[in-house]
């Protein structure tokens, strides 16, 4: 029992201190506390309104996801502009080996000119398909 009492006495002289540190206080002092108080608590409860409030959620998510497509937008950019040096460079490759063939085919070389034969033929394939579909499409 001794130690129940202790633990009351203990706590009796906590709320005592408590009570002569605030009579210590002039009551300005104390409404000033209470004013800072109440600021803080309404900040509180302000950033808590805005974080729960929709449509600060819905602007927050439209900005998250505005930022996440321009990333995007970004990354595909540079993806294409690689992408289309790569196809430079091999229509480059492919239009040096196309004269090559053609200075090739003009001396005589008979597989330059089957190479050439075979390209004017699918050429002209492509031109005559492109033709026949041109023309059932108006129809």
């Amino acid at each position: 029992m001794t130690s129940g009492q202790q633990a009351g006495g203990d706590s009796g002289a906590a709320d005592g201190a408590g009570a002569a540190g605030s009579e210590s206080l002039s009551p300005e002092q104390i409404e000033e506390r209470l004013r800072a108080q109440r600021v803080a608590l309404a900040a509180s409860v302000d950033e808590l309104a805005a974080r729960v409030d929709p449509r600060t959620q819905a602007r927050e998510a439209g900005e998250h996801l505005r930022e996440q497509a321009s990333a995007r937008a970004d990354h595909l950019r540079e993806q294409a502009a690689a992408g289309a040096g790569r196809l430079r460079e091999e229509a480059r490759r492919l239009a040096e080996q196309a004269e090559q063939t053609w200075e090739r085919a003009k001396q005589g070389d008979s597989e330059a000119t089957s190479a050439l034969t075979k390209a004017a033929a699918v050429a002209g394939g492509v031109v005559t398909t492109g033709i026949i579909l041109a023309r059932l499409a108006r129809r």
